[in-house]
């Protein structure tokens, strides 16, 4: 297996798919731009949907469809199972975002987020125009820019982590910045899109550390369990002991939405 497959999702460690589920945030932004809309009635496709249920019972609570897409079928089955044990119904299909099972024009609403930035770039414009085919409304894309991750508390706390992100990041073709580059994606695909952009910010804080000792968990375990680099989980290792014992100040990356009016 090449390492680029970790984000590919085929072989994400138990413990990354933990993380997965207590990131709120990216939740709390999705549920804010689906309110946009009238969902009753409505198929919305979540491509490259992960584990974490709570926008499926967002979309439930507002009488809409749920389709969650996803290549990992373990993934799939768990969230079935939550579902269901509330007396929810599940959709679910495992696919490649690069080659979607349906026809063209089956969902009224789109959502995918944060699964342009872990794949291949040359995969990225094949994901968009599988989601423009079956889409026939609105496609909503959620991506990081890790340009505005920043502390003017520790800013050498912050580079150390950066540092750490990104030397995993170069392994498996990951681009934190991908949230600045939807214009030059877009263009590539078809230069006469509808589209908005929009960016959600959060303010420097402190509460935002515990975040950030997630994030280093993660690539704790992708570091030690999969690419078998000591030295890089032994970094992580003292920047959650050190963040654990002194939170940090920090402004999180923004996530950098875009709306595509099919």
């Amino acid at each position: 297996m090449e390492n680029k497959e970790f984000y590919k999702q085929k072989e994400i460690p138990q413990e990354e798919i933990e993380r997965l589920k207590q990131m709120e945030y990216p939740n709390f932004v999705s549920e804010i731009l689906l309110s946009r809309f009238d969902l009753e009635g409505k198929k919305i496709l979540d491509i490259g949907a992960g584990p974490n249920a709570r926008l499926a019972e967002f979309i439930s609570r507002k009488k809409g469809m749920y389709v969650p897409l996803d290549i990992r079928a373990d993934v799939l089955t768990e969230m079935k199972g939550k579902l269901e044990s509330v007396g929810m119904p599940f959709y679910g299909v495992r696919g490649d975002v690069k080659a979607l099972p349906f026809a063209d024009r089956s969902f009224d609403l789109i959502h995918q987020r944060f699964v342009l930035m872990n794949i291949d770039p040359e995969a990225r414009k094949l994901a968009l125009e599988e989601a423009l085919r079956v889409g026939k409304e609105n496609l909503l894309f959620l991506e990081y820019n890790w340009r505005t991750l920043k502390s003017s508390e520790r800013p050498k706390t912050i580079e150390r982590f950066r540092d750490l992100a990104f030397q995993i990041f170069t392994r498996f073709s990951t681009d934190p910045y991908m949230g600045e580059k939807f214009k030059e994606l877009f263009d590539e695909v078809n230069p006469r899109l509808e589209y908005s952009l929009q960016s959600f910010k959060r303010e420097e804080n402190v509460a935002n550390t515990p975040e950030l000792i997630l994030n280093i968990r993660g690539f704790y375990q992708v570091a030690k369990n999969l690419l078998k680099d000591e030295g890089l989980a032994e970094e992580a290792k003292k920047l959650i002991e050190e963040l654990e014992k002194s939170p940090i100040k920090f402004t999180p990356p923004e996530i950098v939405v875009a709306i595509i009016k099919v």
